[in-house]
């Protein structure tokens, strides 16, 4: 169950550093559409591939059973805000996690989260150019996003409801008080997974995949030393603006 599906700009993962002058989006296609459909609720100009590494996006299944799978994700991806005549000016969250619990033929989607974490003092970074020289003309600052995030207000239903007459009604036509008539018993209910491992262990296999150093155990200023006493080896200290194993730094 290591990473079950995995959609990076290349498949041997290599990545490749993409020009900050520029405006709108490429073209995209295959696994990248529903990407950059989820990613432009928030703004109309998402790349689903930042300029950096590491790029693209990982996931893996969280738990599964006979009839749902659990996917958890974690997303790379930045926004381009400004338009001509306006220099660029690139916002580009720590990283987008989340997860989807869907039935295993994807016909139906139990419960979607996507967001950005907000549990660091900071979270995105911002550049924006201010003349038409890229590398001259270069201004970068750090900050803290509160909240940004996608989530579900309820389980899917299908658009168009069959009876045993083999007659339909559409639920598009339902007045906005009413329920959704079909699957209630069945999404009040708890799912019950026949395997599963916690959460904390799908997000720590997907940085794994983004940041391989990460296998490699970072303490924090306090607990290095006594680990370092402990063990009779030398302290290596690295400071840094913001953090090493997201999008911000």
């Amino acid at each position: 169950r290591n990473i079950p599906f995995l959609y990076q700009p290349t498949p041997s993962g290599d990545y490749w550093s993409l020009s900050s002058n520029r405006y709108f989006p490429p073209k995209v296609s295959n696994k990248e559409v529903i990407l950059h459909r989820l990613l432009s609720l928030f703004h109309p100009r998402p790349f689903v591939y930042t300029r950096f590494g590491p790029q693209g996006a990982v996931a893996t299944v969280r738990a599964e059973n006979e009839r749902f799978v659990d996917v958890v994700f974690r997303i790379h991806a930045e926004f381009q805000l400004n338009e001509p005549p306006l220099y660029p000016f690139w916002f580009t969250p720590a990283q987008f996690t989340g997860n989807i619990v869907l039935s295993r033929d994807a016909s139906r989607v139990r419960h979607f989260h996507l967001y950005v974490p907000a549990n660091r003092s900071l979270n995105v970074d911002m550049e924006w150019m201010h003349g038409p020289k890229e590398h001259e003309n270069m201004e970068v600052d750090i900050g803290y996003l509160p909240q940004l995030e996608l989530t579900s207000v309820g389980p899917s239903t299908p658009v168009l409801v069959y009876n045993e007459d083999g007659q339909f009604y559409d639920q598009r036509d339902l007045e906005l008080s009413e329920e959704p008539s079909v699957f209630l018993q069945e999404d009040a209910e708890d799912i019950r997974w026949n395997s599963e491992i916690s959460m904390e262990e799908a997000m720590r296999s997907l940085e794994l995949k983004m940041y391989p150093f990460k296998k490699v155990p970072y303490y924090n200023f306090t607990e290095a030393f006594s680990r370092a006493e402990a063990e009779n080896k030398l302290v290596h200290s690295i400071l840094l603006w913001g953090a090493l194993d997201d999008q911000s730094c």
